[in-house]
């Protein structure tokens, strides 16, 4: 039996598929496949990690560093069970030391290319039912509030201006991160240190604007009032029945809506800007580390034989980009088989708006020893942008210089710790003076 966990939910009736035809070429190997949200995963992970219990194949939490999941003996190296061949079919910049790879040897996989996920789907229905015209999607903060209020103004109780999947905090992260940074923050996913100032700061103009943006929406009624309670698969449903003219999502609800909701009429928007010109872009980083075999698997040959054939096998990644559900890692596969009209646009924006940012880890792989030391401040800058839609923090910017203040704290404690244990690290690391906020970043 090999048992498999993640929580690629849009992906499941693919992998569904897939499984069959990989039992059926080997049958000596039986697939027990479970499938969780993100927050669910990062909660049973670890319970079944620490109780010798860990699936053969599974992700690294979005909470966690590869580095610091492989300090604590939970993956194993793949090199023993591939070779160059499977290794020269994945897109440059894959594998690299402090991503993918740890020590020179390769840990994990990406599970697709990437990309921004806080791109801006809505619905063209409710937007004509408005008065507003779905060829022209807001471009500012200030318009789409506004339209987010017409929308739900139209709907009477029936519809609403936005819906999100307001369980799962790390969505909530991902937006103040990404949305931010088009204003000029400087935050991005990479460390909590700003590209723009080098320190810790979550109280920025741009993001105090995107908070502000944010309890604009909630003061005017404009979320789903379910937004609190749903996960963002649950959201991405509720879009889907035209319940809400907005959602902040990722690529992956392409495939879902176009099987499951052939008559949904809707369009994909870049962020609205908090002014009338970019001042910088969406974040993107070179391969991220996705799924790996357990240092527990008593069957690693069998995990790495899934691997070669869910990535090389000739029908998965294809059916992946073909379906909507993302953009694929393996080389050729995205040229040859992007057919959805909205996938493609999705793409299109993603790639004009987004530039690589700089990684710590790729510089000095010795900063893992940092983010294995450092201890996440709670609640995070996601979390408060959710406490501010519920209405539990009404002084957004207050909030967040506190945010800053406490991370600065917990930042140079793991930078100390990490330093008295004989890591060659130090603050500089992290910052990044040749970084410019419209280019892809090229180390010098």
């Amino acid at each position: 039996m090999l048992r498999v966990m993640d929580w690629s939910d849009s992906s499941k009736k693919i992998r569904e598929e897939f499984h069959k035809r990989f039992e059926a070429a080997h049958p000596n190997i039986q697939i027990e496949y479970t499938q969780l949200t993100i927050d669910q995963f990062n909660n049973t992970a670890l319970t079944a990690i620490k109780a010798g219990e860990a699936p053969d194949l599974f992700p690294v939490p979005s909470t966690m560093k590869l580095s610091t999941a492989v300090a604590q003996g939970w993956f194993q190296p793949l090199d023993p069970y591939i070779d160059d061949n499977f290794k020269n079919a994945f897109i440059d910049g894959t594998f690299l030391e402090g991503t993918t790879m740890i020590g020179g040897k390769i840990y994990s996989l990406p599970e697709g290319q990437s990309i921004s996920s806080t791109l801006v789907f809505y619905n063209k229905k409710l937007f004509r039912e408005a008065g507003l015209d779905p060829d022209r999607p807001p471009a500012t903060y200030s318009a789409f509030r506004e339209a987010a209020k017409k929308i739900t103004e139209a709907g009477k109780g029936e519809y609403y201006g936005i819906v999100e999947g307001g369980k799962q905090a790390g969505r909530w992260l991902a937006t103040v991160q990404e949305w931010s940074s088009l204003g000029g923050s400087g935050l991005n996913a990479n460390s909590p240190v700003s590209l723009v100032t080098g320190k810790t700061s979550y109280d920025s103009e741009p993001v105090v604007r995107l908070f502000e943006l944010f309890q604009g929406l909630a003061q005017d009624g404009s979320f789903h009032p379910q937004t609190a309670t749903i996960s963002a698969p649950e959201a991405r449903a509720l879009f889907a029945q035209g319940q809400a003219g907005f959602i902040i999502q990722g690529a992956w609800n392409v495939g879902v809506w176009n099987a499951q909701n052939p008559d949904l009429e809707y369009g994909v928007m870049a962020p609205p800007l908090s002014e009338s010109s970019r001042q910088g872009s969406l974040p993107l980083s070179t391969g991220q580390p996705w799924i790996g075999i357990s240092a527990q698997s008593k069957h690693p040959e069998a995990a790495a034989l899934y691997l070669k054939e869910l990535y090389t096998g000739g029908f998965y990644q294809e059916k992946y980009v073909e379906d909507g559900v993302g953009f694929s890692v393996v080389k050729g596969v995205n040229e040859n088989h992007l057919k959805a009209p909205q996938l493609k646009q999705y793409y299109e924006l993603a790639k004009e708006y987004g530039r690589i940012v700089p990684n710590p880890l790729v510089r000095n792989p010795e900063t893992a020893n940092v983010f294995a030391e450092y201890k996440d401040v709670h609640p995070n800058a996601g979390e408060l942008l959710s406490a501010v839609v519920l209405g539990s923090v009404d002084n957004p910017k207050q909030a967040l210089t506190e945010l800053s203040e406490r991370i600065a704290g917990a930042w140079q404690a793991a930078i100390d710790a990490a330093k008295s244990k004989g890591a060659d690290v130090s603050a500089d690391d992290f910052v990044f003076p040749d970084w410019k906020p419209l280019e892809d970043y090229k180390a010098q």
